[in-house]
């Protein structure tokens, strides 16, 4: 069996309040990091370079221009393969999952190296109606694209991915480069065979919290996000349908 090579994956974007506290618990767990800068506000690249400067085992990656959360996890992807490393943990830069998952996150990956081990959000009285109700929708067009109900949530960003396989996709191109990707990496893994574990995460919706989703920019990316995966689906039909009377 390959040997396994983690690094974690935190895309950012004018978040800065949390970042000396991930790089810490990163820290502690001895896991290095890929911070990628997507252009942002000069107060947050001053604390991204002071985390750096801190931790050693942090990486900073910065982008040139603003390209969204998928363009910035796409090149930590792509940076993390170019330095070996096997597999990636993605991380939000606002704190919103809880981390102390992380060690039961790390047992599945060395139990399933071949998987995506995904988060499934666990929320508590501070999540906004209007989120909960997008990822029923989304996660109902998953569904529908992939031919299967074994997707949990789609939306979770929260999850470790196996690298090379990201990387292959990231090579044959992409449709949406912000918000959307996180839904769309996880149905072209899964066209591609990929398995799935899922496993729960507490999720906190902080008052203060700066949110970068907004609203009509990105719920029309996702729902042409939808159109666009639901044709690919159609082209996919006869490789779904054989590949679930197989698992029979």
């Amino acid at each position: 069996m390959k040997e396994i090579h983690l690094v974690a994956l935190i895309p950012v974007y004018n978040h800065w309040k949390a970042l000396h506290e991930i790089a810490e618990i990163l820290h502690n767990h001895k896991i290095a990091c890929i911070f990628i800068d997507d252009c942002s506000n000069e107060n947050t690249k001053q604390h991204l370079k002071s985390v750096c400067e801190n931790f050693k085992m942090a990486t900073l990656v910065t982008r040139k221009e603003n390209g969204g959360k998928g363009a910035a996890v796409m090149d930590g992807l792509t940076t993390a393969n170019n330095l070996g490393y096997t597999h990636a943990l993605q991380i939000d830069a606002d704190a919103q999952h809880d981390l102390s998952a992380i060690p039961v996150f790390l047992q599945a990956m060395q139990n399933n190296p071949e998987h995506l081990i995904a988060g499934f959000p666990v929320y508590d009285s501070s999540a906004p109606k209007s989120r909960t109700i997008a990822r029923r929708i989304t996660n109902f067009w998953v569904a529908i694209e992939t031919l299967s109900m074994s997707i949990n949530d789609s939306m979770c960003g929260f999850r470790i991915y196996p690298v090379a396989k990201c990387c292959n996709l990231i090579n044959n191109g992409f449709w949406t480069f912000r918000m959307g990707f996180d839904v769309e990496v996880f149905v072209r893994l899964h066209w591609l065979g990929v398995p799935f574990l899922f496993l729960p995460v507490n999720v906190f919706y902080y008052k203060d919290n700066v949110s970068n989703f907004r609203l009509f920019r990105d719920n029309l990316e996702i729902s042409k996000l939808h159109t666009l995966l639901f044709f690919g689906m159609l082209f996919r039909i006869p490789m779904l349908l054989r590949r679930k009377i197989c698992k029979k």
